[in-house]
């Protein structure tokens, strides 16, 4: 699954993989594949980051080659 560039604002506080979560299931399986990429604020965090109300996550296909 390769979503497109996504950017939304966290609105309760919650941790990064629930966050996820949220998108569907689809989401999570494609960011446990590392098949999408997830920036919190312009930084990697942990899956068990807790977010803050206000906090920026962005949500980008990771293009792979062989």
């Amino acid at each position: 699954m390769y979503p497109n560039l996504t950017v939304k604002h966290v609105e309760e506080p919650t941790t990064l993989r629930e966050f996820i979560k949220g998108f569907g299931e689809d989401y999570l399986y494609a960011y446990d594949m590392r098949a999408i990429g997830v920036l919190v604020n312009n930084r990697r965090l942990w899956p068990s980051a807790k977010l803050k109300p206000g906090d920026r996550v962005v949500i980008f296909p990771i293009i792979k080659g062989g």
